[in-house]
């Protein structure tokens, strides 16, 4: 390799050890689903979360054929409930162990169809944990590049070589 592509490598690799650490984040959607509610009904979803962390629930009464004449949810655990009944809309809850938690949803219809839709969207985001180094993981690839162009460059130089015959 030459040098001027070295010292190259080298800046490069350096520049990208001084920008910011930054954290990885990653959001787990549990549950996302439509469904058609006929009458009154309930359903429950029972999830099993590793760790502790913030669960996001986000629950819409669409109005197709008619708005739902009641819906709501609850969150529990084999502790209990974690908060009180909620109707419509997005509510977060923080979660101080892993374990299962427990989703139950139920409605009432209303109308000439007796029916209706809802949507419920259940996500997790988990604690922060340690912070994941990427910039020191960008200076591993480029020194295992500069390695392979280095290797490179030794055999590329022996092509013009004679056979020694002993």
């Amino acid at each position: 390799m030459q040098p001027k592509y070295l010292l190259a490598a080298m800046i490069l690799g350096f520049g990208l050890l001084a920008l910011p650490m930054t954290r990885a984040s990653a959001d787990t959607v549990l549950f996302d689903s439509s469904g058609f509610l006929q009458g009154t009904e309930s359903f429950t979803q029972a999830f099993n979360l590793t760790s502790a962390g913030t669960l996001t629930v986000t629950l819409s009464n669409i109005a197709w054929p008619q708005q739902l004449a009641s819906l709501n949810f609850l969150l529990s655990s084999a502790n209990g409930t974690m908060g009180p009944e909620m109707s419509a809309g997005t509510y977060s809850f923080a979660i101080a162990a892993g374990g299962n938690v427990f989703a139950q949803w139920f409605g009432a219809a209303q109308g000439p169809l007796n029916a209706g839709v809802y949507s419920l969207k259940i996500e997790f985001q988990p604690e922060a944990g340690l912070p994941v180094p990427l910039p020191a993981s960008a200076l591993l690839l480029l020194s295992g590049l500069a390695l392979l162009l280095w290797q490179r460059r030794g055999r590329t130089g022996l092509r013009g070589a004679v056979p020694r015959t002993i």
